[in-house]
């Protein structure tokens, strides 16, 4: 009997999504698919694993103890992968990166361009965007990705974790926006206008918050949108106004269609990113050198 199958990979997925619904569309399969595969595993252990409380469901005891233990094994199993690696000294591979969406050019350009050349044969993946629903730390944590760089405050002791400093909040709006030549602007200012919020799970949407929340004003966005390079063309069409980084739209700003207008607000000065790897993973040479690299990331 082998618990640790894909059955447990679909408990372990209801457990951090709340719902077999949710599980089933992380997944991309139907939630019959998910309810069936637990069904089997809890005929086979003759006990319940999850339980429902309300809308959602819950994992028992017995059904934690399974998902725990999957969790372990794909610990090993991603550890005597990578340990194998050193031992043969292997180039090839591949290596998982997950990079908030705001970070992507600086990767590219300081990061990837540098690995291409070192580990030719070394397949990268980039995983980028806003996760649901996982955080890219909790992904860290579960070896789904090898390295990630996140924006916000985290502290984990699962994870080692390099904080930089990523520069003023700033209101990012099209050349022609009545903001547009302010050298600062203050949150009541930005309340009057229309504004592109992202999912409140982004660190940087999460930092958005807590500016108004601190200046105890209520904020309502016009816009919504999951990406931040959407949030920045909308803002270049001057629907709306965007929050992030003037180093996150670098380019953007290079080219002349945005201006990064800093926010006057001590919760929005000097924001934080990191960079984050398990604590205790041995990483493979390739994503080592990738992890040194990312270090240097402006």
């Amino acid at each position: 009997m082998n618990l640790l199958d894909k059955r447990a990979a679909y408990l372990h997925e209801v457990a951090c999504c709340g719902g077999i619904r949710a599980a089933a569309e992380h997944l991309n399969v139907t939630p019959s698919v998910v309810s069936r595969q637990i069904r089997r595993l809890e005929h086979e252990l003759g006990m319940g694993l999850i339980e429902r409380q309300g809308r959602h469901v819950r994992l028992t005891e017995a059904g934690n103890l399974v998902a725990e233990s999957y969790i372990a094994q794909q610990r090993l199993n991603a550890d005597l992968s990578d340990t194998l690696s050193r031992l043969r000294n292997l180039r090839a591979g591949k290596v998982v990166i997950s990079v908030g969406d705001g970070f992507v050019d600086s990767f590219i350009h300081h990061v990837l361009t540098h690995v291409s050349r070192q580990y030719p044969d070394v397949m990268i993946e980039i995983r980028t965007g806003i996760y649901y629903p996982r955080e890219p730390h909790d992904m860290v944590i579960a070896d789904e990705v090898d390295i990630a760089i996140t924006y916000g405050p985290v502290s984990d002791p699962r994870l080692t974790v390099h904080s930089f400093t990523r520069g003023d909040l700033c209101a990012l709006v099209a050349p022609d926006h009545s903001l547009a030549s302010l050298s600062h602007v203050d949150v009541e200012t930005l309340a009057q206008h229309k504004l592109i919020f992202l999912p409140d799970a982004s660190g940087s949407q999460q930092c958005v918050n807590a500016v108004f929340r601190a200046a105890g004003i209520p904020a309502t966005p016009s816009y919504r949108c999951n990406l931040h390079s959407v949030s920045r063309r909308m803002a270049a069409a001057g629907v709306g106004i965007a929050f992030m980084t003037a180093a996150a739209a670098r380019e953007e700003i290079s080219r002349g269609v945005l201006c990064a207008v800093p926010i006057n607000h001590p919760v929005a000065s000097a924001t934080q990113g990191n960079l984050v790897r398990r604590t205790g993973r041995r990483l493979s040479p390739a994503a080592d050198y990738v992890w040194k690299l990312m270090l240097t990331m402006q």
